[in-house]
C-alpha cells in the first residue's frame, strides 16, 4: 500500500467511528485522493497519516500533549500546500 492509499483507509477508519471533524474531512480525503499533486511531498503526506491515526479532539488538554489535534493537522495541510480553506472547530 502507498502513503496515500493508507492515509485513505485511516481516514475513513476515523471517520466511520466517528472520531474525526467533518471540517478536516475534505481536505486530508482531498490529499489522499491527489498522488500524482502531492508524491513530491510524501514525507509531508506520512507526516499527515501519523495526525490522522493520531487524532484526538482534546489532544491539548492535560499537562502533556501526547496525540495531535486539528490544528496540527492544519499547519500540515498548509505545508502540503492545501489550495483550498480549511475550517474550524
Amino acid at each position: 500500500m502507498s502513503v496515500f492509499e493508507d492515509l485513505r483507509a485511516a481516514l475513513q477508519r476515523r471517520s466511520d467511528a466517528g472520531e474525526f471533524p467533518d471540517f478536516l474531512y475534505g481536505p486530508v480525503k482531498s490529499i489522499a485522493e491527489s498522488p500524482d499533486t502531492y508524491g513530491d511531498r510524501e514525507e509531508i503526506v506520512e507526516t499527515l497519516l501519523m495526525q490522522v491515526d493520531e487524532y484526538e479532539t482534546y489532544a491539548e488538554s492535560g499537562c502533556c500533549k501526547t496525540a495531535f489535534d486539528s490544528e496540527d493537522i492544519k499547519v500540515t495541510l498548509k505545508r502540503l500546500g492545501y489550495p483550498g480553506p480549511v475550517g474550524s472547530r
